[in-house]
């Protein structure tokens, strides 16, 4: 006997696939099983979620033949920092993998008997071999290419960049190699011990510290070429800084007035025959001090900055002869020179005949001042 709105069968109730609640939920108001609700729901074409994901498994389930075991791949392991290529040892293919070449199935990868399924199988395993041999290629590549930079900085920013090359060693380091491998010598026998992290040698000590006057690098950009921490490579600089100060400050002296003589260059002998020396003052920009006065005291108005000033004296051949102490950025030059000695009758006599910018005027007491005037440019 039929009865309307019944499934006619087991399988129909539950096998068709559809919910219990979309079953006997009816929404016709003509149909025996109408059950009206304060709640009505809204009728749908396409059905609810639940048959719609019930239909796509089972559309899958009915064209997908899956493999009998799919291939599981291990990601690759990091190598820990402490160890480098050379600890593995990969052996890296020549040639490509192919079908031929491919290695044979293990147990954790299996062919399937399907002749498509396996051609597609063998194409994605040559594929994925292909693809970690050019990935450790890639790798060992890479991990050249680090070594060979690191070596080529040190090699560029080390005394092997200058050795035995006299206009390399003055443009980085401002001397002649063979004065630079004489003042090596000269400062070693100083020095009882390096500390501990002074992986360089005492040649590339002092040639850091030599470029670092030379040129003014940055302490951090020193420390990213020579790979070294940068509290490393400042105290490497303030180390041969001060061994310098303490060991060659001799060299900086009050020549002979004969010695002056004999080594003035012709052109100025023609122009000022009793010329003795060449002054000037030179500002270094220095961090901002935090006590008040400090700052206010070494505040150029010419630099626009906190600066530390000095007053050089150097002769005609160019040898350095005179140097003051440091003053503030704030001192004129007129009081440097007064307060620093140069203006005694030990340096000076009456006639001598001394080069200077309009800076210094003939206020300071000193009547051989020869102020130098700036050549007119010729039209």
């Amino acid at each position: 006997m039929k009865v309307y709105g019944m499934p006619q069968s087991a399988y129909e109730l539950y096998g068709s696939g559809m919910p219990i609640d979309e079953r006997y939920h009816v929404n016709d108001g003509e149909h025996p099983d109408y059950v009206p609700s304060i709640f009505p729901q809204r009728p749908s074409s396409e059905g609810s979620k639940r048959l719609k994901r019930y239909q796509r498994r089972d559309a899958v389930s009915q064209h997908e033949v899956l493999p009998a075991k799919r291939q599981r791949i291990k990601p690759p392991t990091e190598a820990s920092p402490t160890e480098t290529p050379e600890d593995f040892d990969i052996a890296y293919p020549e040639a490509p993998f192919t079908e031929d070449s491919l290695p044979q199935p293990s147990d954790d990868y299996e062919l399937s008997d399907t002749p498509a399924l396996h051609r597609q199988q063998v194409s994605i395993a040559i594929e994925v071999a292909n693809l970690r041999r050019e990935r450790d290629e890639a790798r060992r590549e890479r991990d050249e290419a680090r070594r060979e930079l690191q070596n080529w900085s040190k090699e560029r920013l080390s005394v092997h960049a200058i050795k035995g090359n006299d206009s390399a060693c003055r443009a980085m380091a401002g001397l002649s190699w063979s004065v630079f491998d004489c003042l090596h010598r000269y400062l070693v026998q100083f020095i009882k011990s390096s500390p501990k992290g002074f992986r360089l040698s005492t040649q590339d000590q002092l040639f850091l510290c030599l470029l670092k006057l030379r040129q003014n690098p940055s302490i951090a950009l020193l420390s990213q070429i020579l790979h070294r921490p940068e509290p490393t490579v400042r105290h490497i600089f303030q180390r041969w800084l001060n061994l310098l100060y303490a060991k060659i400050t001799f060299l900086i002296h009050w020549p002979d007035r004969e010695c002056i003589t004999q080594t003035i260059p012709p052109v100025m002998k023609a122009n000022f025959p009793r010329l003795t020396s060449i002054i000037d003052c030179f500002e270094i920009r220095i961090e901002h001090p935090k006590a008040l006065k400090a700052r206010a005291k070494s505040y150029s108005n010419y630099k626009k900055w906190t600066t530390v000033k000095y007053f050089i004296v150097c002769s005609p051949a160019g040898n350095i002869t005179f140097l003051s102490k440091g003053w503030g950025g704030r001192a004129s030059d007129v009081k440097i020179v007064r307060e620093s000695g140069f203006i005694s009758p030990l340096y000076h006599h009456p006639g001598d005949q001394i080069l200077a910018d309009r800076g210094f005027t003939r206020k300071m007491s000193l009547p051989y001042l020869v102020p130098v005037s700036k050549p007119q440019p010729s039209l």
